[in-house]
């Protein structure tokens, strides 16, 4: 299979978007209600009830993929697992993988690195050759 040209982009772009937003949030409620013939045992029923909520600024998340997120600013936990106020790593578009920080490729690394992983030319050895008795083992 031959390699395809060398497609490095960042893996997402932010943009910082100021102004009042909203979400919905679940919420647990619980339900405690006394049963039995001395009301001393309990029945405890939970359910989820959605809640709208106001927040201020979020981050508009873009990949190159073709896709976008958007993240509350103060959603913490989720902008740290993204990587959001961190540099950006870069990824390539053909195989997905996480570019090295050193990756860097002259364009003479290129040429060189398309003519190291070249595939075999047909008939070149192998157990295939000594089972037809075309090479001495």
């Amino acid at each position: 299979m031959p390699q395809s040209n060398l497609d490095f982009k960042p893996s997402f772009q932010v943009e910082k978007i100021a102004g009042k937003f909203w979400r919905m949030v679940m919420h647990v409620e619980e339900d405690i209600r006394k049963v039995g013939p001395l009301q001393n045992k309990e029945v405890i029923t939970r359910k989820l009830v959605p809640k709208k909520e106001e927040f201020e600024d979020g981050y508009m998340i873009y990949f190159p993929q073709g896709h976008s997120l958007f993240v509350a600013a103060d959603d913490n936990e989720q902008l740290a697992r993204i990587g959001v106020h961190g540099q950006p790593r870069l990824v390539d578009m053909n195989s997905g993988e996480e570019v090295p920080d050193n990756m860097v490729l002259t364009p003479k690394e290129i040429v060189e690195r398309k003519q190291f992983n070249r595939p075999r030319a047909g008939g070149t050895g192998g157990l295939t050759e000594i089972m037809e008795g075309n090479l001495d083992a």
